[in-house]
């Protein structure tokens, strides 16, 4: 096939998927949409609209935190990126980490990730793949990526039509990020909130200073080996620490 033809190819391909861009788009807009949900939804329209592709998932890294697999289509992309993760390498893995996009015609005859590539094709079958960047924050990468069991399974077409998944795949994972920030930001205001107001019915109730009271909270929650949050909501509740065992008493208990 020569290079117009696929380029026309991939307009057409490109043109019948316009209702499902326009969906995606509009879940995106959604007020109530879970992000989770609309990236779910991409690898999903994605692995069944990306020519020669078979399967998708969703690869991520937080940090310098280990990568992990996100939305998938099916289990396929489990598998193989669990090989990756073990070798450190991979196609998935090199677009977590340095290239915009990766593309192997053939695990088994391919010269790269040599580890990896074999192990994925003897042990799933996976012959093709090919990875897209996702332009992320700073602190967090990730990658979209397509499973293929034949080899030579993607062409230009794959190319332009998963790129525009990528970007829909960019500002999903983005949302989602945010949205667990959100949730995060949120959890640690009401638990300074509940501390403070814990600090504050011990400073009334025991004439304690701010800094005795806070000692006193974080000496409970070590001795009880419960979370400062929790120790704080039991003296909200009953007004005073909650009481905890003399030192040795449980060593010296019997069974």
């Amino acid at each position: 096939m020569s290079t117009d033809e696929e380029t026309r190819q991939a307009a057409g391909v490109l043109a019948g998927m316009a209702g499902e861009f326009t969906d995606l788009a509009r879940l995106m807009t959604q007020d109530a949409t879970e992000p989770a949900q609309t990236l779910s939804r991409v690898v999903a329209v994605a692995a069944r609209s990306v020519v020669g592709g078979e399967h998708a998932a969703i690869s991520v890294m937080a940090g310098n935190g280990p990568p992990r697999t996100g939305p998938t289509s099916d289990d396929l992309p489990l598998q193989v990126d669990r090989i990756q993760y073990e070798t450190g390498e991979g196609p998935c893995m090199q677009a977590l980490m340095a290239s915009d996009l990766v593309l192997v015609n053939d695990l088994a005859s391919s010269a790269d990730w040599p580890s990896f590539a074999k192990r994925a094709v003897d042990e799933t079958g996976v012959r093709s793949m090919l990875s897209f960047r996702l332009f992320l924050n700073d602190g967090n990468r990730g990658a979209l990526n397509f499973y293929a069991m034949k080899p030579d399974a993607f062409d230009m077409s794959s190319v332009a039509t998963g790129s525009i998944f990528a970007a829909y795949a960019s500002m999903a994972q983005l949302a989602a990020l945010h949205q667990d920030l959100a949730i995060h930001l949120t959890r640690a205001v009401e638990s300074n909130r509940e501390i403070g107001v814990a600090m504050g019915i011990l400073m009334a109730n025991k004439r304690l200073t701010q800094e005795q009271a806070f000692t006193s909270l974080r000496i409970a929650s070590q001795q009880l080996h419960r979370k400062l949050r929790d120790i704080a909501a039991d003296v909200i509740y009953t007004g005073a620490l909650p009481e905890h065992p003399a030192p040795g008493r449980q060593s010296s208990a019997s069974p």
